[in-house]
C-alpha cells in the first residue's frame, strides 16, 4: 500500500526529491511506496514552487498550506518539512500533530518545542538539521582515521565552507556547531565558519586542509576542495527519515526515534 506524505520544501530539494523517487522505481521496477501527496508552496517567501513542470504528476500536486487538512481524508502519513532558515516550521508540525501524521524537520531551524506534544500524542517526530550522504567534516575525518591507521600523526585540521542562504550570528554559529557535530572526535577538527553566499543557490563548497607528521618528523599536507550540490545529497536521508517514521507511526511509537539520530546534524531527544 503506498504511503502520503506532505512535503514543505522550497523548489529545488521538491525537484530533487521526486526525481530520486522516480529513479529508485526505475531501478527497482517497482511502485514506489511513497507517494507525494501535496507540494505545499512557499510562495509567500518568495520561492515559486508552483510551477513546477510535472506537478500534476503521479500524484505531486501544488496545493496551498491550507489545503493540506484536506490530505487528511486520503489518510496523511507523515509531514516533511525543509524551508529556509528564517521560515518557522512549528505551524506545520502542529498541523501535522491536528493531523495525526508524523513530522520530521529537514532544515536548520529548531522543532524542539513540538517534541513533548507529539510523545504525548503518540506521534513520531524527528529532526533537525538532516546530514548530507557525504559532508566534509566526515571526509576530513575519515583522513584523520586514514592517517593514524598507517602510523602517521595527524597534527592540525580545519574546514572551512561557502554557500546557502542569509543569517544572523547567532544562526551561523549554530550552523558552525552543527557541521562538528558528526565528527566522532571533536578535538582533532576546527570547523570554521560556513559563509552564506545566497547566489551559490544549492551549491556547497568546502576547503579542507589537514597536516601530518611522518616518520623522520617529515610533514604531510592534505590540501582540497569538496564542492556539492546540496539536495541531491540530502534526498536518499530524507527518503530513509520518511520510511522510518511511516512506520513508527503504524506501530504507534511517539516521540523522538533514537534510531534517526545519526541522520541529524541535531538531533531531537538528545539534549
Amino acid at each position: 500500500m503506498q504511503k502520503r506524505i506532505a512535503l514543505v520544501s522550497t523548489k529545488t530539494f521538491a525537484v530533487s526529491f521526486y526525481r530520486f523517487l522516480e529513479g529508485r522505481a526505475e531501478e527497482t521496477g517497482e511502485k514506489c511506496e511513497l507517494e507525494l501527496a501535496s507540494l505545499v508552496d512557499l510562495e509567500e517567501q518568495g520561492y515559486d514552487l508552483g510551477e513546477v513542470a510535472f506537478g500534476k504528476k503521479n500524484g505531486l500536486v501544488a496545493v496551498g498550506p491550507d489545503q493540506m487538512k484536506a490530505q487528511a481524508g486520503f489518510g496523511l502519513d507523515a509531514v516533511l518539512v525543509y524551508a529556509p532558515p528564517k521560515f518557522s516550521v512549528e505551524r506545520y508540525g502542529r498541523l501535522a500533530l491536528e493531523l495525526g501524521s508524523a513530522f520530521a524537520n529537514l532544515g536548520l531551524q529548531s522543532s524542539e518545542s513540538l517534541v513533548g506534544d507529539f510523545r504525548a500524542k503518540g506521534l513520531p517526530i524527528a529532526g533537525d538539521y538532516l546530514a548530507e550522504q557525504a559532508g566534509p567534516t566526515e571526509l576530513l575525518e575519515q583522513l584523520i582515521l586514514f592517517f593514524k591507521e598507517r602510523g602517521v600523526t595527524p597534527l592540525s585540521s580545519y574546514e572551512i565552507g561557502a554557500g546557502g542562504p542569509e543569517l544572523d550570528e547567532e544562526a551561523r554559529e549554530r550552523r558552525r556547531l552543527d557541521e562538528l557535530s558528526k565528527a566522532q572526535d571533536k578535538s582533532s577538527i576546527f570547523v570554521g565558519a560556513v559563509e552564506p553566499v545566497d547566489f551559490m543557490g544549492d551549491r556547497r563548497h568546502y576547503y579542507i586542509w589537514l597536516e601530518a607528521e611522518a616518520p623522520l618528523k617529515s610533514k604531510i599536507t592534505v590540501d582540497a576542495w569538496l564542492k556539492f550540490e546540496e539536495s541531491p545529497l540530502l534526498v536518499g536521508p530524507a527518503l530513509d527519515v520518511a520510511r522510518a517514521l511511516v512506520e513508527a507511526r503504524e506501530r504507534g511509537v511517539g516521540g523522538p526515534l533514537p534510531s534517526l539520530a545519526r541522520y541529524f546534524k541535531r538531533p531531537l531527544g538528545m539534549a
